[in-house]
C-alpha cells in the first residue's frame, strides 16, 4: 500500500468558498479511480500556531494506483486551476503493508 500525505498552505485571501470546492473537485475525482482505499482532505484544526492550512491523507493499493491518481489529467487541471490559492506545499509517500 502506498500512502500519500500533502500539506498545503493556502494564500491570504482565499475563501472559503474556494477551498469548498477544491474539495468538493478533489473528492469527485477520488471517487472514479480504482485503488483509491482511503481519502482525507481536512482544514487544519487550529490546534497548534503555524501550521499548514490544509491536509490530504490517502491510501492506496498500490504504486499504479497512486500513479493513476496523481498523474491524471483530472488532477493535473485540478492543480493548475488552484495554484494561485497555495503558497506552500509539502508531500511525501510513503509504503506499508
Amino acid at each position: 500500500m502506498v500512502r500519500h500525505v500533502v500539506l498545503f498552505q493556502f494564500a491570504e485571501g482565499t475563501t472559503d468558498a474556494q477551498i469548498d470546492d477544491y474539495e468538493r473537485s478533489l473528492r469527485a475525482y477520488v471517487a472514479g479511480l480504482d485503488g483509491v482505499l482511503s481519502y482525507e482532505p481536512a482544514r487544519d484544526a487550529g490546534i497548534n500556531p503555524g501550521t499548514y492550512s490544509y491536509s490530504i491523507v490517502a491510501t492506496f493499493t498500490d504504486d499504479d494506483a497512486f500513479r493513476a491518481y496523481f498523474d491524471g489529467d483530472e488532477h493535473k487541471a485540478i492543480q493548475r486551476n488552484t495554484a494561485d490559492m497555495m503558497v506552500a506545499k509539502a508531500s511525501s509517500q510513503s509504503r506499508f503493508g
